[in-house]
């Protein structure tokens, strides 16, 4: 059984590891719900030196990796990185696969996205990043005392603190807070913490501000120009129930 922690080089070597021995990855926390499997010899990951498991590999697979060293390596743990925060039952396999094919065929069989499962890995990886571009416009945050900006994002991916710290460029020297279900995520100082979301909720119910939002949006739109599947390409509809302005699409695109 291999096993490593849920962060990008450690499952890179858990892939070159599943070359060496014949076997399967897996992340620590999965290791009890692999029943029999479980009291097989355990090689974990995040012990073993990323020089190593490259001369293993070459000697034991006949496979040169040594580009795990260069600047692809790089851009295979930025990607590894980007859906580890992906938002799906089968990420681990997702990400495990590719990884594996990298190793296997070449970093370019996946970079381009050749296979079915590097096109999905290439896929998830721009899900996540255009989720982080598209809510430093989206997102409106509500004024709350001590300096603190407040607001409720509609994410679909684990992208709120990369959110957050894209945000202080914009906001120097506040604290900026996203509500997520009960849980408040906090950034101050540039550093994150989480509390409970309750003191927070009173000053997301300031029904003047989104008033004003909705009235800016509407002094700004167009009746003759109408164009919903131009609106809904700049504003993807499963925002439209979140925004001012999406609500305003969803009654025009009605009509």
């Amino acid at each position: 059984m291999i096993i490593c922690s849920q962060s990008p080089w450690p499952i890179i070597k858990a892939a070159l590891l599943a070359q060496i021995h014949n076997d399967l990855p897996c992340f620590h926390s999965e290791q009890d719900s692999l029943g029999l499997f479980k009291d097989t010899t355990v090689y974990n990951a995040d012990e073993i030196p990323l020089t190593t498991l490259l001369k293993q590999v070459s000697d034991t697979c006949g496979l040169n990796a040594a580009w795990l060293l260069d600047s692809p390596g790089q851009t295979l743990t930025r990607l590894v990185a980007a859906n580890l925060r992906y938002q799906a039952a089968d990420r681990s396999a997702v990400i495990f696969a590719a990884v594996e094919q990298a190793i296997r065929y070449g970093h370019s069989y996946c970079f381009c996205g050749i296979g079915d499962i590097s096109r999905m890995f290439l896929s998830r990886a721009k899900v996540v990043s255009h989720e982080v571009h598209k809510m430093l416009g989206f997102i409106r945050f509500h004024p709350a005392p001590d300096n603190t900006l407040v607001a409720r994002p509609k994410l679909f991916h684990q992208t709120a603190d990369l959110i957050l710290k894209k945000f202080v460029a914009r906001y120097p020297n506040t604290r900026l807070v996203f509500l997520l279900e009960d849980t408040a995520l906090v950034l101050m100082e540039g550093k994150l913490t989480q509390t409970a979301a309750a003191p927070y909720l009173p000053y997301l119910e300031n029904q003047d501000f989104a008033a004003a939002w909705e009235t800016y949006y509407q002094s700004q739109y167009i009746a003759a120009r109408k164009n919903i599947k131009l609106a809904q390409h700049v504003i993807p509809k499963k925002y439209w129930n979140w925004l001012a302005e999406g609500k305003i699409l969803e009654s025009e695109a009605s009509k």
